[in-house]
């Protein structure tokens, strides 16, 4: 007979599991961002962007790119070596959990079937690689230098796949079989609609395949940015490690030394760091989906103005309505003739953009937009719904503003007024994604409750 009460106990088990995992996915953002800093520091002892990146003996790269791509590889690795160890200590021996195929001694069916969704997934890829080869944004044709690396990220994948996809996918079924992620599945999607094709039948689109297809698009829209991203911020991140350690000391030391060189090189540094790390760790929740980390998609924003504000938020749909154009640029608050009043905005924008990697290491390799991978209720997320929207807002107009204020006593109050608009633009799109987010994460009670719990979106106790 079924029992209610086993029902009952199974959710709250649940609930525990979801609440244990969430609330400690800290600990592998923090190994993402330690590895980040490890690895410029490293990377600029052994000059590894000119010369390449050995290990001992061995080359492993030869060029600049690769060798950013390489620590890219390597900060997503110790993410999700510390997520492993995480579920493993949790689960203890129910981590793995054997097919059933193998339990009733069906090798060849397992094998064959492993195989076909190792082909699908290879055929998948392929698609991918095409799509990004032939769309005109991107630039493959005319070779364009922006999408260099991601281009080349492809090539890397595509090769790794095809020597150690089958054994992935064959370990991965042997050895983390669950049937939920086992609907989830994009192979298992596609290998559904080919056996519907076969049958003469149309394929059906239900609500799971519906969110797999929406998942996929949010990869293949933010992985490009991100690896993108990631090359352009971490070579300036190493370079800045070494003038950090070498070159600013020297020039202390030699009474080199200015007051508004110091506002210039904090700027630098700061914004190197947090966005190298904040690009990292989110690259990594982008790209990588795995039953071994437990970091599948569970649902994504069904809306369309959902997708509307967060990707306005992103080039090229940025340009769309000005974002980050209509406003003043970060840096201007350099030219500001106070020095002193420099120092104190930067340290209050460095302030807010370390609260708002805080806030991305929170999700550790669950990070996403236009997702739900889980629910945050500790740490920042305690506090406030959106430490990350509010943060970042917070640090605009810290150096925004000023210059704004600057342009409207200086008698140029056409462009003051110009770019205060932009700036208010940039602040409502950034609520509108926390309404639209609240509303796609409210389908789930957990998020209800989480809602009752911590009230207030931006500021505690106050908004």
């Amino acid at each position: 007979m079924h029992s209610p009460t086993a029902d009952v106990a199974a959710l709250s088990a649940e609930k525990t599991e979801n609440t244990w995992i969430m609330d400690r996915a800290w600990l592998s953002g923090l190994a993402g961002a330690l590895a980040v800093v490890l690895l410029a520091a490293w990377f600029d002892s052994d000059n590894a962007l000119a010369q390449g990146l050995s290990i001992g003996a061995w080359q492993v790269t030869d060029n600049r790119l690769d060798t950013v791509l390489a620590a890219l590889a390597l900060s997503t690795g110790a993410m999700l070596l510390v997520e492993l160890m995480r579920l493993r200590q949790w689960h203890g021996r129910d981590f793995f959990r054997l097919h059933p195929d193998l339990r009733r001694g069906l090798w060849l069916k397992f094998l064959l079937d492993g195989c076909l969704h190792y082909g699908v997934y290879l055929g998948l890829l392929a698609l991918v690689i095409g799509f990004f080869h032939t769309a005109g944004e991107y630039g493959f044709a005319r070779q364009h230098p922006y999408y260099q690396p991601w281009f080349r990220l492809l090539e890397l994948v595509w090769s790794a796949w095809l020597l150690g996809g089958l054994p992935y996918v064959l370990l991965t079924r042997a050895l983390r079989h669950s049937p939920e992620a086992d609907r989830m599945d994009t192979a298992a999607m596609v290998i559904g609609w080919l056996g519907e094709l076969l049958r003469a039948r149309k394929p059906t689109l239900g609500e799971a395949q519906r969110k797999n297809l929406r998942a996929l698009l949010v990869k293949l829209f933010f992985a490009p940015l991100m690896t993108v991203f990631f090359a352009d911020q971490f070579p300036h991140l190493v370079n800045n490690m070494g003038y950090f350690l070498d070159g600013l000391p020297a020039a202390v030391e030699a009474g080199r030394y200015s007051h508004r060189q110091f506002n210039t090189d904090f700027f630098n540094i700061s914004v190197a760091l947090v966005f190298s790390i904040d690009v990292a760790l989110a690259w990594c929740g982008y790209v990588i989906s795995s039953r071994w980390v437990d970091n599948q998609t569970r649902s994504a924003e069904p809306s369309m103005l959902g997708w509307l504000v967060c990707l306005v938020c992103y080039p090229p749909f940025q340009m769309f309505l000005g974002l980050y154009y209509g406003a003043p640029g970060e840096r201007e608050v350099l030219q500001l003739g106070n020095t002193w009043l420099v120092s104190l905005f930067t340290t209050l924008m460095l302030a807010s953009y370390l609260i708002y990697v805080a806030a991305t290491a929170h999700f550790g390799v669950r990070f996403s937009n236009l997702t739900h991978r889980g629910i945050i209720r500790t740490g920042l997320y305690g506090l406030v719904r959106h430490p990350a929207y509010a943060s970042k807002n917070f640090a605009w107009w810290c150096v925004m503003f000023p210059v704004i204020v600057y342009w409207g006593f200086s008698g140029n109050w056409q462009l003051a007024l110009a770019q205060t608009l932009g700036l208010l633009l940039m602040t409502w799109v950034y609520y509108w994604r926390a309404i639209t987010e609240e509303r796609h994460l409210g389908a789930d009670p957990e998020y209800g409750e989480y809602c009752r719990q911590v009230r207030y979106r931006f500021i505690p106790g106050l908004l």
